[in-house]
């Protein structure tokens, strides 16, 4: 069972910082694992009206989390929808964490001013904040403590240390709530796959009610007047049909060279404008069209290779992708394919003082400037949650038979180029686990004649019942009842009539 997080605050004054919140305790290693937030905004209408209903909501939770700034809210029986909160948390004697924006001598409003006060009587210890930032680091410390004292499990290191560098360098860019698409107009599709990881069940089982409840508790939606669902920046770049209509710079730029060199005239050139896992796949798509694809026989197979492995290619999109500066609406990421290896550029220096070397290394922690986004890829299948990328891609290079990765960061703009064969087709691996057109359990049904025949297929495209009966000393008989065994089997096809009779492998259906 997950703590329930109730946070209190006046909605409209705090909205970002009720964001963030939310944010935090999505997309927090350890807190993500033990947390929910709980709003009441977010709460589905009641049939019949009841003004206390965010009171009984509060009871049902475990921690009662308030921020205050300048303004009281709303009175309701002489008492704001907070303050009524907050009593209600202490006679329930729920574990309350309270936050206060701003220092002592900030204007404030009267009422405000005695419901610290009243707060500061009944003996709590106020954290305060100046910016969202530092909220997220007073609430994840004293909820961390809360769970250590009541439940006996903390952080790892790795998680502690990921945390702290993600607030450090998350970038606002993502928590921007814009009024430019609403839940109508976004992929449902994506939606409802996010929606279903997140809550761990199949896609089918959610209604479009608890989809938008889901992405609207990890910040991906926000709530405006009169109950309209809108998406954050985060929600548009993950899950609007095409994010650069609203930001330009989110366009994925590729281009295909037939040489080593740019030149003006590429062989091939495109621009995707849509959201990030399928801007991926669309990625992945171009690169294959336009590379080479030896074929190689291994056993009783052909096996169709990739001249750069995927998972690699992969890794370097989502790193891109997932890592960029949103905030330099100037540039965009690249995709550029030449003749002997591929670009990936992505605009933005590295987050947090992360040094090139350690990069390079593999061993660096992940830093993420957009948490969420990356939490977002996470959900969709696209991205692994451990930030283990670089040493993945640096892995899946070397099982191919290939170089490592190189990295580099030049006019605040980091590349990653992915050096391929060259003209040396044969430095390529075979994958151990290729699928072929011949199962170990058919293998295991054929003669050992058999099996020569399908490699010479697989060499050469075909075979005649002549050669079968050269090369093994057989009959015609007997060469015919094997060719006819592999018909059969729908491992061969003839083809021809008379003299000019072949078998081939049969066509892809």
């Amino acid at each position: 069972m997950k703590i329930r997080v109730f946070i209190s605050s006046v909605q409209k004054e705090l909205a970002d910082e009720r964001l963030a919140l939310q944010i935090l305790l999505t997309t927090d290693p350890f807190l993500s694992e033990h947390c929910v937030p709980v709003l009441f905004e977010n709460e589905p209408a009641p049939l019949e009206p009841n003004p206390w209903a965010y009171l009984e909501l509060l009871e049902n939770c475990h921690v009662y989390l308030a921020i205050v700034w300048k303004e009281y809210g709303v009175k309701i029986d002489g008492l704001s929808a907070t303050h009524h909160e907050y009593r209600k948390a202490q006679e329930e004697r729920i574990p309350s964490l309270i936050t206060i924006k701003g220092t002592n001598t900030l204007e404030r409003e009267n009422e405000a001013q005695d419901f610290i006060a009243e707060i500061r009587r009944d003996g709590h210890t106020c954290d305060r904040f100046h910016t969202t930032e530092e909220l997220q680091q007073k609430v994840r410390t004293r909820l961390i403590r809360h769970i250590k004292e009541q439940y006996h499990v903390g952080p790892t290191s790795e998680q502690e240390n990921i945390a702290r560098q993600n607030i450090q360098v998350a970038s606002a860019f993502e928590r921007q709530r814009l009024d430019r698409i609403s839940w109508q107009d976004l992929d449902h599709g994506l939606a409802a796959m996010l929606a279903a990881k997140a809550e761990e069940t199949e896609p089918g089982s959610l209604t479009s009610e608890k989809i938008i409840s889901i992405l609207w508790t990890r910040g991906l939606l926000w709530k405006a007047e009169q109950n309209q669902f809108l998406a954050t920046a985060a929600g548009i770049i993950l899950l609007a049909n095409d994010p650069s209509a609203i930001f330009p710079h989110t366009r994925l730029q590729m281009s295909a060279f037939a040489g080593k060199e740019r030149t003006h005239k590429p062989i091939d050139h495109g621009t995707i404008r849509k959201p990030l896992a399928k801007a991926i796949d669309d990625a992945v798509a171009f690169v294959h069209r336009n590379t080479r694809h030896p074929l190689r026989v291994v056993g009783l197979n052909r096996v169709e290779l990739n001249e750069y492995p995927e998972e690699a290619l992969r890794e370097a999109l989502v790193n891109a992708l997932a890592h960029r500066d949103y905030e330099d609406a100037g540039r965009r990421v690249t995709l550029d394919l030449f003749r002997d290896r591929l670009e990936i550029t992505s605009p933005g220096e590295l987050p947090g003082g992360l040094s090139l070397a350690r990069l390079r290394s593999g061993q660096a922690r992940s830093r993420s400037r957009n948490p969420n986004i990356a939490q977002g890829l996470v959900l969709l299948g696209r991205m692994e949650e451990r930030g283990t990328g670089i040493q993945r891609m640096m892995a899946s290079m070397l099982d191919h038979g290939l170089d490592k990765p190189v990295i580099n960061l030049i006019d605040g703009e980091v590349t990653v180029t992915l050096f391929g064969p060259g003209e040396d087709l044969e430095r390529i691996k075979t994958p151990s686990n290729v699928p072929g057109i011949v199962s170990p359990a058919m293998e295991a049904k054929l003669n050992d004649r058999q099996k020569a025949i399908i490699r010479k297929v697989l060499t050469d495209g075909s075979v005649t019942s002549g050669w079968v009966m050269r090369s093994f000393g057989v009959v015609k008989d007997t060469a015919a009842r094997d060719l006819k065994e592999l018909c059969n089997y729908s491992l061969l096809e003839q083809k021809g009539r008379g003299r000019s009779v072949h078998y081939i492998l049969p066509a892809k259906k």
